[in-house]
Order: structure tokens, then C-alpha cells, then sequence
């Protein structure tokens, strides 16, 4: 009996969110029909009609004679609609029937392309193995420690004449710490090299590529990795949608990308679950700070005091201090952008999904 009355009083006790979790929340006093505008982000519309804006994919199921939903242009208009009971929106293209320059716009994309780009295409996490078989620098010919534009440069690989090759430098390093081990570095594009279309009898070494150095953001040292250039910004896949991170996930947040010691928004974090831990470009995670230990019996309570062993320890609870979006999963970590940030915050917190939080 005293089981039964105890486990009543637990489930009663469950916070209304956890009950009501998976329904998007309507944020109040916002028109009925928005305009899509030149500049929009996926998220930020998501933000503009939910509170809990990863839920946003839930708000489309009554667009199924949509192709492609997530397919939104400058001038559409989104209709909020209730069915059943609950939000939906349905997208209305506007029908221009009189004469008139056509302009082209772009569908757009979950975050602004200036933030997104730099970390899809110009900055990477590979494998210390990868790292290691990866084409480097070897210096120049006269010396020179530093190398920039028009400088001629060799690299310890043959490369193929006319290509073009990106300079990459390793930032820092980071390690899951479980029973995988898996280790990446971060690397930061740096410069821009070409090999030249045609050389020299001179200049043709085994094993050897000579290279121009087109332009640079950073110069040039020796042992600075070479990979192919990447994709162009038209070709990089923006616009996956926002959505909540699986049930099962439990990341922590391994650091800032270049190893900055505190984060914000909009910046770029390095997650330690990744797409073999079902992580998905656009899943969300929201953020907490863990909570204080107090140890120590009633009326000895203290923060991180060392107690006999038979002291009592308690953990308080954790604090929200924000969410990230992934953008890029890697096989055991994964690329995540800050969406917002209250506060600013070191490597060490807990990001979990928003349905299993208070």
C-alpha cells in the first residue's frame, strides 16, 4: 500500500512538459500568416511560431501535397492552422498573374550560410590515422620558415598538374572518453595552393610536388596538411530541418572547434556522440551546466568538502544554459552550432535531448 501511495505521488509530481514533451509549443500574440522574407533562416522562423522551435518538422504534417517542405522562399506566406487540436502550417505561393521581371531567389537555409559554410566545407575533424597519410608541407627551396602568396612551395606527395589543393592547419585534438577511445584533430583552413600546369624537367621530383601559393589566410609552415579543395558553397547541403536529437543520446560538449576556452552563440562546438550514435545534421540538443554536490549531514552542508564516507551526498539539479543544432556528423563526434547561449560556457557541459529535461 505504502508502494502504491508513494509511486502516485512520483507520477503526480512529473512536470506538465514532460507529459505534453512532444507537442509543439504555439509562442503567443503572433500573426496568423507570416511572410517569408529575404534573410530568413529556417530557424529563425521556427523560433518565431514555437517555443520550441526543434520541434518544427511536427508543424508540416498537414503539407504532404508539398513536394519538398522544407523548400521555403522569400514572398511565401505560412499559414498557422489548428487540426485537431493541434498546430499546423500550410504554405501558399503567391500566384503573380500580370507581367513582370522574374527574380530568382534562393530557397533558404536552416542558419545563415556565412556561419554554416566556414564549418561544412573550410574546417574539418578527421582521424590522427588520416592526419598522418595526408599529403604536408615540406618548405621551400630558399628557406623561408613562413611561406605566402607567390611563393613556391614543395609538398611531400606527387599531386596532379593544375589542381587545386587547400592548406590545412591542426588546431587542437579531442577524445571520447569511453570504451571507443576515438581521437580526431580539428583542422582550420589556412591558404590555397595550385599545382603549377606545367614544370620544369628541374623540377619534377619522386615523390615531390612543387606548388604556388595562390592565397592565404594564415602563412604557411612546414608539416602544414594538404586535402583537395572542397565542395563550393552551392554545392553543400543546407538545408536539412530542425528536429529533436534522438531519445538515447547523452553528448557532452568536448570544446570550442579552434580551442577558444569559452563558447557563445553562433559559435562552433565539438559534440562526443556522432551519426554511429544516430546523430543527425539538425537534431537539437539543449545545454546544461552540471549542478552542484553538496555533501555533509543536516546543519554540515557543503559545496566539494571533503566527508567521511558515511556523510550523505546529494546532486542538485543542472542548469539550462542553452542550445546547439548539429550540422555535420562525423562517425564518433559530431559539428554542432550554438543557437543560443545564456550564458558563457566551457567545454564540460551536458547536451541532451529536449524531451528528457525539465
Amino acid at each position: 500500500m505504502r508502494l502504491g501511495v508513494l509511486l502516485f505521488i512520483l507520477i503526480s509530481a512529473l512536470p506538465v512538459r514532460w507529459a505534453n514533451a512532444e507537442l509543439p509549443i504555439v509562442n503567443k500574440n503572433i500573426p496568423e500568416i507570416y511572410i517569408v522574407k529575404k534573410g530568413d533562416t529556417l530557424w529563425d522562423i521556427s523560433a518565431y511560431f514555437l517555443d520550441n522551435p526543434w520541434l518544427w518538422s511536427q508543424l508540416w504534417q498537414a503539407n504532404d501535397y508539398i513536394q519538398n517542405p522544407h523548400l521555403i522562399y522569400p514572398g511565401d506566406k505560412l499559414h498557422l492552422v489548428w487540426i485537431n487540436g493541434r498546430p499546423q502550417l500550410q504554405l501558399k505561393k503567391t500566384v503573380v498573374l500580370s507581367p513582370q521581371i522574374r527574380i530568382k531567389h534562393s530557397a533558404i537555409t536552416t542558419l545563415q550560410e556565412t556561419l554554416l559554410f566556414p564549418y561544412l566545407a573550410e574546417n574539418k575533424l578527421i582521424t590522427t590515422k588520416s592526419a598522418a597519410q595526408l599529403p604536408r608541407v615540406l618548405g621551400a627551396s630558399d628557406k623561408k620558415g613562413y611561406m605566402s602568396p607567390g611563393d613556391r612551395i614543395w609538398v611531400d606527395t606527387e599531386l596532379l598538374l593544375g589542381t587545386e589543393w587547400w592548406v590545412y592547419r591542426v588546431e587542437t585534438d579531442f577524445t571520447r572518453n569511453d570504451e571507443t577511445k576515438a581521437k580526431v584533430v580539428s583542422l582550420k583552413e589556412i591558404a590555397k595552393l595550385r599545382t603549377s600546369e606545367i614544370q620544369e624537367t628541374s623540377e619534377i621530383q619522386e615523390n615531390m610536388s612543387l606548388m604556388m601559393v595562390e592565397s592565404f589566410r594564415q602563412e604557411i609552415s612546414q608539416n602544414d596538411i594538404l586535402l583537395p579543395a572542397p565542395l563550393d558553397s552551392a554545392a553543400v547541403d543546407m538545408n536539412f530541418s530542425p528536429s529533436t536529437a534522438p531519445a538515447e543520446i547523452q553528448a557532452s560538449v568536448l570544446g570550442h572547434l579552434e580551442g577558444h576556452e569559452y563558447i557563445a552563440t553562433s559559435q562552433v562546438v565539438v559534440l562526443d556522440r556522432g551519426h554511429l550514435d544516430n546523430l543527425a545534421a539538425g537534431n537539437v540538443l539543449q545545454l546544461f551546466r552540471p549542478g552542484a554536490k553538496v555533501t555533509g549531514d543536516k546543519g554540515n552542508y557543503a559545496y566539494k568538502k571533503k566527508q567521511n564516507w558515511l556523510s550523505a551526498k546529494r546532486q542538485l539539479s543542472n542548469l539550462h544554459i542553452g542550445e546547439v543544432m548539429v550540422i555535420r556528423p562525423y562517425e564518433y563526434f559530431s559539428l554542432a552550432v550554438v543557437t543560443r547561449s545564456l550564458e558563457p560556457f566551457r567545454a564540460g557541459v551536458l547536451a541532451l535531448p529536449p524531451y528528457l529535461v525539465e
